[in-house]
């Protein structure tokens, strides 16, 4: 692999951090952090300054490791956009001078003080990340906002340690594609990473132990793995002085530790999750493959897909298996679930990573979109999207507790040749769910929906991203509407919440259907007049 400059730059600053170099190296980094606290702290409105991740942990290893910020501002309406933008405007002069420094939209945190709180309290991934910073982060200038966050049980900490495993997941995502892979020293330093924030999640939620740094975290784990897997924990732990050294670093059994270490995770913290939770049942009419599959994507094409998929991965695929994309993330406008579908691969074996990356290139050369996500099924009972989140570079890591919707739509057979398992011909199934989790997630969307459509950037929405937010708003307020009940139907495609809507409404029957064929059409790429309805939707919505 050809290297560009910065490459070069990276790789001469490893080869070269022994003595004296490294005290020079150490004095880069602590004059760069000197200067940007001191270029930061000065915006008028900033409450504190904090290092974080491995710089602040101590963990930094020269050429490599980046200087991540976050900086929290005071609130108010007025103020409150300028220092953000000052902010931004002075990072970005910083790391454009200091290559330490990262892109401001990925490395820098800048949060007001109320989006701090309340990230900490809707929001998993962050929950998880800011308790981790009361330990591990390190306050550089102001008030430690950090620390007087409420605080949580550890219990409580167990679903949001997961959330940690998906964005590593997300950043190992890079390995599966073969044309975009970095330079080998730095793939080693993102498996060297991953492996070992795996191993620290791992220890937390199965065995209760807090390792701090990386190091602690892989000199523990080895204790409670196989033999085989701690000869892969001490070729990982040798990664860190051997970054630049050219021996191969078995990226196979790399890729099989982070899959045992997230599975067996999953596992233990489904076990003490489920102990404690209440349930509802939720009724699901299963679509046709006419209701499930839009417009966009034809059955020939799928049916292309699985015939390749039995020809050339026959040997690890079990099952294939075409279900509804059904979400509830409280960040609404990033959605586009309605009548998009994941298409489940359930594995005998775990595939080389040489063979996940054709399948994933598969998927990216005959569907070319997001409409269809690709997801493998690992022992029957967790499940990894092959696709990156590209805007919050997140992924879909899915087992029978936080998606149970998901593993009720499979197929029940324990094995299924590879064919196309479309669950429909409109019968219904029934399953239990966590109620208290399922609550509070339609309630705090709801709550986002009805903050949105109060606005009038909604109308500046295209038009297939406002129908389908308005399809997907629809039925989250259909739901809260029906949380008191001991059952509760769950409509799937978008036909199903038009159905569920002209039940509740009548009067409204006819521009709703109208609005449905109008969205089929630009589904289609025709043209339509679905815009003629942003308003009636949007007066629906409010009266639900």
């Amino acid at each position: 692999m050809k290297l560009n400059v910065r490459d070069i730059i990276q790789l001469l600053v490893l080869r070269t951090s022994f003595f004296p170099l490294n005290y020079i190296y150490r004095l880069i980094y602590s004059l760069s952090i000197i200067v940007a606290t001191f270029w930061l702290s000065r915006v008028d409105g900033v409450l504190a300054v904090y290092l974080r991740r491995g710089a602040a942990r101590g963990e930094i290893i020269y050429g490599l490791s980046d200087i991540d910020m976050t900086v929290i501002i005071k609130d108010g309406k007025g103020g409150l956009q300028s220092a953000r933008e000052k902010i931004r405007g002075r990072y970005g002069m910083l790391s454009k001078f200091i290559p330490l420094f990262g892109g401001a939209e990925r490395e820098l945190g800048l949060y007001s003080a109320s989006e701090f709180l309340t990230l900490y309290n809707d929001y998993d991934y962050h929950k998880y990340r800011f308790n981790e910073g009361r330990y591990t982060w390190k306050l550089l200038y102001g008030r430690d906002i950090v620390k007087e966050l409420p605080p949580i049980l550890d219990t409580e900490l167990y679903i949001p340690a997961t959330e940690e495993l998906k964005a590593w997941w997300a950043m190992l995502n890079t390995e599966l594609v073969l044309n975009n892979r970095a330079p080998v020293f730095k793939r080693k330093y993102l498996w060297y990473k991953a492996i070992s924030e795996a191993s620290k999640v791992f220890l937390f939620v199965c065995h209760g132990v807090n390792a701090v740094t990386r190091e602690d975290a892989l000199s523990s784990v080895g204790e409670y793995l196989s033999y085989e897997h701690v000869c892969v924990i001490n070729r990982v732990r040798e990664f860190r002085n051997r970054l630049n050294s050219k021996d191969n670093f078995i990226t196979d059994e790399l890729m099989k530790l982070f899959v045992y270490l997230t599975a067996r995770t999953f596992e233990e913290m489904e076990r003490k999750v489920a102990a404690n939770s209440s349930e509802k049942t939720m009724i699901v009419r299963l679509p046709d493959s006419h209701d499930l599959i839009a417009d966009r994507i034809g059955t020939d094409l799928l049916e292309e897909v699985e015939k390749i998929i039995e020809a050339e991965f026959n040997e690890y695929v079990d099952s294939i298996a075409i279900i509804p994309q059904v979400e509830f993330e409280l960040d609404v406008l990033s959605n586009s679930d309605i009548d998009s579908f994941y298409f489940v691969l359930g594995l005998k074996q775990l595939m080389p990573i040489e063979r996940l990356a054709g399948l994933r290139l598969l998927f990216d050369d005959k569907i070319g979109h997001r409409i269809v996500e690709p997801f493998i099924l690992v022992e029957k009972k967790l499940a990894l999207s092959l696709y990156a989140d590209r805007i919050r570079e997140i992924v879909k890591v899915t087992s029978p507790t936080t998606y149970p919707l998901f593993f009720a739509l499979l197929p029940e057979k324990d094995t299924i040749p590879p064919a196309t398992a479309v669950k429909g011909n409109g019968s219904s199934i029934r399953f239990s769910l966590p109620s208290g989790d399922f609550k509070e997630a339609i309630t705090k969307r709801a709550v986002r929906i009805d903050g949105i459509i109060a606005g009038k950037d909604i109308y500046k929405m295209r038009t297939l991203e406002f129908i389908r937010f308005f399809w997907a708003a629809a039925r989250t307020k259909l739901l809260a509407d029906s949380l008191v009940q001991d059952e509760i139907h769950m409509p799937l495609t978008s036909k199903q919440i038009l159905d569920a809507l002209v039940r509740a409404f009548p009067d409204d029957a006819v521009w709703l259907s109208k609005l449905h064929e109008e969205y089929m059409k630009e589904l289609r790429g025709m043209e339509n007049e679905a815009y003629q309805f942003y308003s009636k939707s949007v007066g629906l919505l409010n009266r639900i």
